[in-house]
C-alpha cells in the first residue's frame, strides 16, 4: 500500500499554489504548431499561463492566454511543444497538470471539483491520467474512512485488492502512453520478501542490510532514464535528491561511484545532460565537507571529457573552476601564502607552528568579517589547549585598514598577514597572492583547517562550529586507528 499512497499523494496535489515561474522563448522548429482550448467554469476574466515543469523546482511558461467572461481560453502557437507534464495556472495562482503529447485538443472543468469534473476531447494521454486520479481519488477516500473508523478488516482487505487490480488493469490499457510511465514513475521498487530467518541481532542487520541495498540498486526500476519528456516532470529531479540525499554516503568516492553508475544507464544526450548538470550543481558548493572532490570528478569527467555535450564556453568555464579546485581539495597541501607581518617579516603558512591552523582569510571592511572575528578571538583559550594556531590574512591590501582592525578586536595574539611586500631594490610594494584564484576566496570571511602536515583537512567552516568540526575529525582518525 505504500506504493499506492506515494503515487496518489503526488498525482492528486495537481490543484494547488503555483512554484517559482520562469519565462523563456519557445524554441522554433518545424512543425504543426498547437492549438489548446479550454474553458475553467467558474473563473474570472484573467491572463492564463501554459508551462511545462523543468524539475520540481522551476516551471517555465510557454504560452500566455486571455480568459473571456465565461472561462474560454485558448493556447495556439505555430511552434511545437516539448512533450511532458504542463500545467495551467490560472485564478489567483491555482493550477491544473495536464499531459502534452498531442497538442491539438480541447478540455472543460470547472473550479468546484476540476479533477471530477474534467472532461477531454481529443487527447488519450489527458482522458487517461484523470481517468486514473479519479477512479484513486475516490478509492483512496474510502479506504481512509474505513481505516481511520477501524472497521472491518476483510472489507479494507478487499479495497486494497481491488486498488491492485485496477492500478494492474490500467498499466495494461495504457502501456503505450506517457501517462502509464509517468504514474509508474511515482512508485516505489516493491522489495522481495527476505528469504532468512531472523533468530540474532546479526539477521536482523543482515535484514536491514538486505532491505537498503535492494531498494538502492532498484531506486530508478520505475522511471525511464532514457525518455527525456521526464526532464519536464517533477519526478526525475525528485527522484535524483532522494537517491543522493538519502540513499549514497556523502563522501566523494561514493559519490563518484554512484553517480557513474547512474550515468552508465543514461544515453538519451538531453537527460544525460540534466543529471550530469544536477550531480555536479549539488556538490559544487555543498555544505558537506569534502564533496567538493565529486564536483571536480563530474566536471573533468562529464563536462571537459563528454564536449560533444555542452558548448565551448561551459567547457572553458568548467576547465578553470576545476583548476582553482584540485589543489583546493581535502587531503591537498594548502597553497604557499607568502605574506608580511606587523613587524615587517615574511610571513608564510609553512612557518606556522601547532597541531592544527586554522587560515582566516578576511576583509577589513567586510561587515560579516566584523561580525565573526570577535566569535574567533573567543576561542582562545580552546585553541591553545588544542594546539591550534590561527593565520589571520587579510585579502584587502590597504595596510592602515589592516592595522586599524587587529587593534580593534584584539588580533595580536595570533599571527597576522597581509599581502604587500616591499621590493628590497625598488623600493615599490609588489603582491604575490592571487586570492580568488589560488585559494577560491570569493567572499569573506573563509575558514581553511589544516592538520601539522599544512593538509587541509576542512574548509569553509562556520566560525562558531569549529570546535565540532575539530571534534568530529579526531573522532574519525580514532575510527580509522590513525593517531
Amino acid at each position: 500500500m505504500k506504493v499506492f499512497f506515494l503515487a496518489c499523494s503526488i498525482l492528486l496535489c495537481g490543484f494547488g499554489s503555483i512554484a517559482q515561474v520562469k519565462k523563456t522563448n519557445t524554441q522554433a522548429t518545424p512543425s504543426a504548431g498547437f492549438l489548446i482550448k479550454g474553458k475553467i467554469n467558474g473563473i474570472a476574466s484573467g491572463e492564463i499561463y501554459l508551462a511545462h515543469y523543468f524539475g520540481s523546482t522551476q516551471q517555465v511558461i510557454k504560452d500566455t492566454a486571455q480568459a473571456d467572461g465565461q472561462g474560454n481560453f485558448l493556447f495556439q502557437g505555430k511552434e511545437d511543444l516539448p512533450k511532458g507534464l504542463y500545467l495551467i495556472s490560472f485564478s489567483k495562482n491555482k493550477y491544473l497538470d495536464i499531459i502534452i503529447g498531442n497538442t491539438q485538443f480541447s478540455f472543460e472543468t470547472d473550479t468546484l471539483d476540476p479533477i471530477n469534473h474534467m472532461k477531454f476531447q481529443n487527447s488519450a494521454e489527458n482522458e487517461a491520467f484523470f481517468s486514473f486520479q479519479k477512479e484513486m481519488g475516490k478509492r483512496y477516500v474510502d479506504l481512509r474512512k474505513l481505516e481511520m473508523e477501524r472497521k472491518d478488516l476483510g472489507q479494507i482487505a478487499a479495497i486494497r485488492k481491488e486498488i491492485v487490480q485496477y492500478q494492474q488493469s490500467w498499466f495494461e490499457k495504457n502501456k503505450q502512453l506517457f501517462v502509464s510511465k509517468l504514474v509508474k514513475a511515482t512508485f516505489e521498487p516493491e522489495i522481495p520478501p527476505f528469504k532468512k530467518k531472523m533468530s540474532t541481532p546479526k539477521d536482523s542487520s543482515e535484514f536491514y542490510q538486505y532491505q537498503f541495498s535492494y531498494y538502492k540498486k532498484h531506486f530508478f526500476d520505475n522511471l525511464d532514464l532514457n525518455d527525456e519528456r521526464f526532464i519536464r516532470t517533477p519526478f526525475l529531479q525528485k527522484k535524483l535528491e532522494k537517491y543522493f540525499e538519502d540513499l549514497v554516503v556523502q563522501q566523494p568516492d561514493s559519490i563518484t561511484k554512484d553517480a557513474d553508475l547512474l550515468l552508465a544507464k543514461i544515453k538519451n544526450r538531453d537527460v544525460r545532460r540534466y543529471v550530469i548538470y544536477k550531480i555536479s550543481s549539488t556538490y559544487e558548493n555543498s555544505n558537506i565537507v569534502g564533496t567538493d572532490a565529486a564536483f571536480a570528478h563530474m566536471g573533468e569527467k562529464y563536462y571537459v571529457g563528454e564536449p560533444a555535450l555542452w558548448d565551448t564556453t561551459t567547457i572553458r568555464q568548467m576547465r578553470d573552476r576545476i583548476k582553482v579546485l584540485k589543489p583546493l581539495l581535502i587531503g591537498k597541501r594548502i597553497p604557499e601564502l607568502y605574506l608580511t607581518d606587523p613587524s615587517g617579516k615574511r610571513l608564510t603558512t609553512a612557518a606556522i607552528p601547532g597541531e592544527y591552523t586554522l587560515v582566516y582569510f578576511y576583509d577589513p571592511d567586510c561587515s560579516h568579517c566584523k561580525e565573526e572575528t570577535p566569535k574567533l578571538m573567543a576561542q582562545a583559550n580552546y585553541f591553545k589547549s588544542k594546539k591550534i594556531s590561527v593565520l589571520a590574512t587579510s585579502i584587502a591590501r590597504n595596510k592602515q585598514q589592516w592595522t586599524d582592525f587587529i587593534k580593534e578586536y584584539k588580533m595580536e595574539s595570533v599571527y597576522n598577514g597581509i599581502d604587500i611586500h616591499q621590493n628590497a631594490k625598488t623600493g615599490k610594494e609588489e603582491y604575490f597572492n592571487n586570492f580568488l584564484q589560488t585559494f577560491d576566496i570569493y567572499s569573506t570571511p573563509i575558514i581553511y583547517v589544516l592538520d601539522k602536515n599544512k593538509r587541509i583537512i576542512g574548509k569553509k567552516i562556520p566560525t562558531d562550529k569549529i570546535q565540532d568540526f575539530i571534534t568530529f575529525y579526531e573522532n574519525r582518525q580514532k575510527e580509522l586507528g590513525i593517531k
